[in-house]
């Protein structure tokens, strides 16, 4: 296999558009006052969850046992498979093979609300995914956001579309801040780590960027309908447009294909037969310039397949390959866009020099309510005797935790990471493992390992306190960093002048369906070895607050 890289963490981008209407609307404002440190996306959300409540929900209540499993290692999760695991979680609960928390038992509540109009499409008793009559969903979440240099306001915005096997999804932002932020994860600054040659937004009046984060369409495929034309048993899904995709056992990043870079313009097929979901995509990635010998501007491509094995619900397994590529004259690879090939042997086969990872991940509940996953990532792994190239390889491990003698309230979450030098690296710069500068896998980016401890309490259905914290070390390798022949064994993990990071923070969110919606947080960070300068350190604080609507 080969190589390709990173710097260090991920920047983050902001949601927001200007509303005209906002005394129309009711006001939002959110106050923040930040220095330096902020934040990472957590795992992509099913359309139409701006703030992301449905994601955590469905991956407390698949820890706690209620959902029965389902595979959650593989996201985005559309609507309609979302309506599949509530139904799944309910006959559970009726057939009495779990009991579930009052706390639980209100998210399923809350969940099903959301989902109501497609649940009042369906006949669960013939497990009827897709209805045909149209439904229609719009949200609008007008804001005004407030930073240590400016005040303004700000606009998310969705419109989700679904009748019979067709769905149309957009989901829109504008704003007009320098740094973009999102509240949900605070212990991550955000440092530039690659190069791109195009612009991701475009300032226009005002200084606003209007953007697009999420816009495709859907095609569901039955491929066995009773009578009736009810689909049932597998389906395809094909989509076609721009989304996130995140690959992995970790609830909050990933080692592999994370959503720490923005959304990938693509085509991808998945399919859920039995117990094993496939899925594979061909997205087109940001250009960069090649500046080594002859400038010229690298078209670059991104294609993976993976295949999720539910061996029951407690134990979910997971694989995947993916190869990234360019060149000044590379156009989309057909051999690399079929979903059924193996990358490694193509590129061996042609000789070829392209960036390909292969991953594994596998998640275990041995009990309800404890939860046990880890992931591991291949760039570069040696497997002939007597090779001369260093394992470029990445992985992480966790645990999720809530105890049942608190009512499932309270959540314990820690994880390691760890990516070593040379893991994300290509020697052929265009293969870097970036978009739009961001990295495409963990936002440690290479070189680097960090531990996360995280503690969560419930107190309401819409309520919830987290405190989080993380120490990390940042070697000086970097995502143009390529291995030229270094005794890799004699050199120490982080390289360098290792930067030393502790960082700790806490959030409050009061997230209801609809209506009002309040988050308060606070992060502090202190980093030694700044900038990998032996002894110059350098710390910050970050205070955000946030008042909205959302219709």
């Amino acid at each position: 296999m080969s190589r390709s890289s990173h710097y260090r963490r991920a920047r983050r981008r902001a949601k927001g558009c200007p509303s005209p209407c906002l005394s129309l609307m009711v006001s939002i404002v959110s106050v923040a006052c930040f220095f330096w440190l902020a934040s990472a996306h957590a795992a992509p959300n099913p359309p139409l969850t701006l703030d992301g409540w449905v994601t955590e929900a469905l991956a407390k209540l698949e820890t706690d046992g209620i959902t029965g499993g389902f595979h959650r290692h593989t996201a985005p999760l559309s609507r309609a498979e979302v309506v599949e695991i509530l139904h799944r979680a309910e006959a559970r609960i009726q057939a009495g093979v779990v009991v579930p928390s009052e706390i639980d038992r209100k998210l399923l509540v809350k969940l099903k609300r959301e989902f109501d109009k497609e649940q009042q499409g369906c006949r669960p008793a013939q497990h009827q995914l897709f209805p045909t009559n149209a439904l229609r969903t719009t949200k609008i979440f007008p804001q005004l956001r407030a930073t240590s240099e400016k005040i303004a306001p700000a606009l998310e915005g969705a419109f989700y579309y679904h009748q019979g096997n067709l769905t149309l999804y957009t989901e829109c932002e504008a704003h007009n801040f320098d740094e973009p932020y999102r509240a949900d994860n605070f212990l991550y600054p955000p440092v530039a780590q690659g190069t791109s040659a195009e612009q991701r937004l475009e300032r226009w009046r005002g200084g606003y960027t209007g953007n697009v984060k999420r816009g495709y369409v859907q095609l569901n495929i039955p491929l066995n309908v009773a009578r009736g034309a009810v689909p049932r048993g597998p389906t395809l899904h094909l989509v076609a447009g721009r989304d996130w995709i995140f690959w992995g056992a970790s609830p909050h990043t990933s080692v592999g294909i994370s959503d720490n870079s923005p959304p990938f313009d693509q085509v991808r097929l998945t399919g859920t037969f039995g117990k094993f979901k496939a899925t594979a995509f061909t997205a087109q990635l940001d250009a960069t310039w090649n500046d080594e010998n002859i400038r010229y501007l690298a078209k670059r491509y991104l294609s993976g397949h993976r295949l999720d094995y539910q061996h029951n619900d407690r134990l979910e397994i997971g694989i995947a390959e993916w190869v990234l590529y360019g060149g000044d004259a590379q156009t989309l690879d057909f051999k690399y866009a079929n979903p059924v090939t193996f990358y490694y042997a193509l590129q061996y086969n042609a000789k070829t020099d392209d960036n390909i990872m292969f991953a594994f991940d596998v998640s275990f509940r041995p009990v309800d309510g404890l939860r046990l996953y880890g992931e591991w990532l291949a760039d570069d792994f040696q497997y002939v005797p007597g090779a001369q190239d260093p394992h470029a390889v990445a992985w992480l491990c966790g645990v999720e935790w809530y105890p049942q003698k608190l009512a499932r309230q309270l959540g314990i979450h820690t994880e390691y990471a760890r990516v070593n030098r040379w893991a994300y690296t290509h020697l052929v710069p265009d293969n870097q493992f970036t978009h739009f500068g961001d990295m495409i896998g963990h936002p440690i980016g290479t070189d680097a390992d960090t531990l996360t401890l995280r503690g969560s309490y419930q107190f309401t259905v819409s309520t919830k306190a987290e405190f989080a914290a993380r120490v990390s070390r940042n070697g000086e390798g970097t995502v143009a960093g390529r291995f030229y022949g270094e005794d890799f064994n004699a050199l120490p993990f982080p390289t360098g002048v290792v930067e030393r990071i502790t960082a700790f923070g806490g959030t409050v969110t009061y997230r209801p369906r609809r209506a009002w919606n309040a988050r308060l947080t606070y992060a502090w960070q202190h980093i030694h070895n700044y900038q990998h300068t032996e002894g110059k350190t350098q710390q910050a604080h970050r205070v955000f607050l946030q008042l909205g609507y959302l219709w």
